[in-house]
């Protein structure tokens, strides 16, 4: 997959360089495969730091103070982890291939045809996990 031209009519430029981004992410791993880690990874570098702060504001709503290592070397760890394609060319994965999905509706119930790195962050603050610690117990005296 070198010729992004076949995504042009599913992506506006904003998330057409997100996708295409995250595509040479995966290729400079020697990964050959689209996982939701290297569409994040690119949303961080493509959004001139929305991205980040939404990040803050979510870990702060669910009180989980502030990243003691940068979210960069979090996405490395993550990425490390990444499935690899040894086929020819590139393959989106199944989870990235919903995550698209959704966004197209996201950029659709806006009133959009294509889908722009907008679109991709709204998709993702909707994933974002919500960490259940359980109820405090007693401790044992």
């Amino acid at each position: 997959m070198t010729n992004f031209e076949v995504y042009q009519e599913k992506f506006a430029a904003s998330g057409l360089r997100v996708f295409e981004h995250a595509v040479e992410e995966s290729r400079g791993r020697k990964q050959n495969y689209v996982s939701l880690g290297h569409i994040l990874v690119a949303l961080a570098a493509e959004d001139g730091g929305s991205f980040k702060h939404h990040l803050k504001k979510l870990r702060a709503a669910h009180n989980l103070g502030t990243e003691s290592v940068a979210a960069e070397v979090n996405a490395d760890k993550i990425l490390e982890y990444s499935p690899k394609h040894d086929g020819q060319g590139v393959r989106i994965g199944p989870d990235t291939i919903r995550f698209l999905r959704r966004a197209m509706k996201t950029a659709r119930s806006n009133g959009r045809e294509k889908i722009e790195a907008a679109d991709l962050l709204s998709i993702v603050l909707q994933m974002a996990p919500i960490v259940y610690s359980g109820p405090k117990r007693p401790t044992r005296g």
